[in-house]
């Protein structure tokens, strides 16, 4: 239908339509009353609605039309508190001017997200649509300072009939992605309404109840204990993926820069070791061209030793040189130690598991069994191996190519907390030491064991709360994956169930001997590729 976005239903063409009356109404009964800025700040604190809602769309269409001009727009003193207004044209003109502000400048809108938030439960469908469009724009900069707008978003998924409630879907489904590509996951539970309207890639637990509440629930940062928990069985397989791996493993960009030379793109939010940033450097050559990178620097507040950190970044690098261990692209001591390595824009492992189908859980069991005994022939023990720390690089018409990072800060993780992963993730000797003895290598092989498990069965080897996985962990052998996926084949069964088991002892002696032993299984089985 011509005038209508793809997607677009006949009840949100003609909320479309009202609103764009509305905007015209505003724009006829009010006009450019004063293009200046100050002038309609002015009026702004005006005990008459009529010039208050006249300034609030002034400013509004000044941040529209001229965004430089509109810097003198003071967000939090002007438009902040007309959010509230009594008044809807003036809640109206300001959330319209916030949007626009938002639109053109996020880092002067994040000021006032929590104003902006609140609105998202206003009474008046323009008002929230239009904090809608402008908390949109503050997540893709600040993704994490957006975390508190996410019940408020679902609450609009669910409550609400018109274009905020489609605005609102969309934003919540890049919210949530947002939040796992950069780096740092976050568990997220949803109940089952508002987890139908997330993306098959959003890695999120579904829930039975709304818990404290809230249709939406954030749950810890990367490397805490509740970290890549998930039920399992909430997202089906594909039926079918003509894709397959790669014919050519992507490289890694070569960068030129010292710790200043970076340029700031956007912040990707705070971990137990690190804060982290996207940003842009300059690359090898005379071409002029840049790469985008994420920039890591070791937190002031962590307890860890600067010099730990470098000797970890040390051994990182010392393995970089293989196509599934995440590269180390610069490094450096001042002012803090920091890392840059490759942008991975293919989310984390938490975002795969329970969306691949078998032949691609294959390939990934090999990529990280391949990268895991790569790095222990080196004498590097990852000693953290859990669902964040392995990214994905995209290929054009191919699987997502598998990546490991974190090398050596196993150590480090645990100085800062109880574990260095999740319990789901944990082996036997992280939650019992004085039983099953201290971590090594062996327990790469656990833990390698355990990403697989997830792979295979759609879920980690014990789910639960913290407390019971711990129990199991101690006590339990898990499942066979088979009991969660029936295309799982015995010998896959008897794969993990030898990396998993309790004992170091009784697990494969090396990551080489489960890597060969997973090609020996590979060979019997079908393929339509080969390892």
């Amino acid at each position: 239908m011509a005038g209508r976005e793809r997607g677009e239903s006949d009840g949100e063409e003609r909320e479309r339509d009202r609103i764009t009356r509305l905007r015209e109404e505003a724009r006829e009964r009010w006009g450019r009353a004063d293009d200046d800025a100050e002038s309609a700040a002015a009026d702004l604190d005006s005990v008459d609605p009529e010039r208050r809602a006249a300034a609030a769309w002034a400013l509004a269409e000044l941040a529209a039309e001229d965004p430089d001009r509109s810097r003198r727009i003071s967000v939090e003193s002007d438009l902040a508190p007309l959010l509230t207004d009594d008044d809807e044209w003036v809640r109206r003109g300001a959330s319209w001017a916030m949007a626009n502000v938002a639109d053109r400048h996020p880092h002067r809108a994040h000021a006032a997200l929590s104003e902006v938030t609140e609105s998202l439960g206003d009474e008046d469908p323009l008002v929230r649509e239009n904090g809608v469009l402008a908390v949109s724009e503050v997540a893709r900069e600040y993704p994490r300072a957006a975390e508190p707008a996410l019940s408020r978003l679902a609450e609009l998924v669910r409550e609400d009939d018109g274009l905020a409630r489609r605005y609102a879907a969309e934003t919540l489904r890049r919210l949530v992605a947002e939040l796992d590509e950069a780096g740092f996951p976050e568990s997220i539970a949803a109940a089952p309404d508002v987890a139908a309207f997330l993306s098959d890639e959003a890695g999120v637990v579904v829930t039975d109840d709304e818990g404290d509440g809230r249709p939406i629930r954030v749950g810890e940062s990367s490397d805490s204990p509740a970290d890549d928990e998930r039920e399992g069985g909430t997202r089906n397989r594909p039926e079918t993926d003509d894709r397959g791996p790669p014919d050519q493993l992507p490289g890694a960009p070569e960068i030129d820069a010292g710790r200043g030379d970076f340029e700031h793109l956007g912040d990707l939010g705070t971990g137990l070791l690190t804060a982290a940033a996207k940003a842009r450097a300059p690359t090898r050559g005379d071409g002029g061209q840049h790469a985008v990178v994420v920039l890591r620097t070791l937190r002031p507040d962590v307890s860890p030793n600067p010099t730990d950190f470098e000797d970890a970044l040390r051994a990182w690098a010392a393995v970089d040189d293989h196509p599934h261990v995440a590269p180390v692209l610069a490094r450096g001591p001042n002012p803090r130690p920091w890392v840059a390595t490759e942008f991975l824009d293919g989310g984390s492992l938490r975002d795969h598991v329970g969306s691949v189908g078998f032949e691609r859980a294959v390939w990934y069991a090999h990529c990280l069994a391949t990268a895991v005994s790569h790095a222990h022939a080196r004498g590097v023990v990852h000693g953290a191996l859990r669902p964040s720390a392995v990214g994905f690089s995209r290929t054009l018409g191919a699987w997502p190519v598998p990546k490991v990072g974190e090398w050596a800060f196993g150590d480090l993780l645990a100085e800062v907390q109880e574990r260095p992963v999740a319990p789901g993730f944990a082996a036997p000797e992280h939650v019992a030491p004085e039983r099953f003895g201290g971590p090594d290598s062996s327990t790469d092989v656990y833990q390698l064991g355990a990403l697989c498990y997830a792979l295979f069965a759609g879920r980690p080897p014990f789910v639960g709360d913290a407390t019971e996985i711990v129990r199991r962990v101690r006590r339990e052998e898990p499942s066979p994956p088979s009991e969660f996926a029936e295309c799982v084949p015995e010998a896959v069964d008897d794969l993990l169930a030898r990396a998993l088991t309790k004992r170091k002892q009784a697990r494969f002696e090396t990551a080489a001997d489960f890597r060969r032993e997973l090609e020996v299984v590979a060979r019997d089985l079908s393929l339509s590729y080969e390892l």
